[in-house]
């Protein structure tokens, strides 16, 4: 017996499916965070963001939030590292 395959289900991105965040970066100068909830800490050279999956730690120097949404974070700056927290 065949198993029945829903061909729209393979066509949504991992994201939608799981409901995950995105990231996108531009160099190691601006992350793009789509799919976030809030900011949790916000200083000069920390900048932790929470999301539906878990928070998102940027390190750097010079960091600032140059924009944000209810769903949207833009991180500039030099980001040095990023850390997913469990």
């Amino acid at each position: 017996m065949r198993k029945k395959v829903n061909k729209l289900s393979e066509k949504v991105p991992v994201d939608f499916k799981y409901n995950l965040p995105v990231i996108e970066f531009t160099g190691n100068r601006r992350a793009v965070i789509e799919g976030s909830t809030g900011v949790i800490l916000y200083s000069d050279d920390i900048i932790k963001i929470n999301t539906r999956m878990s928070p998102i730690t940027f390190k750097g120097r010079g960091l600032s939030i140059n924009c944000i949404s209810s769903t949207c974070v833009i991180v500039e700056g030099f980001i040095l590292s990023v850390e997913f927290v469990n």
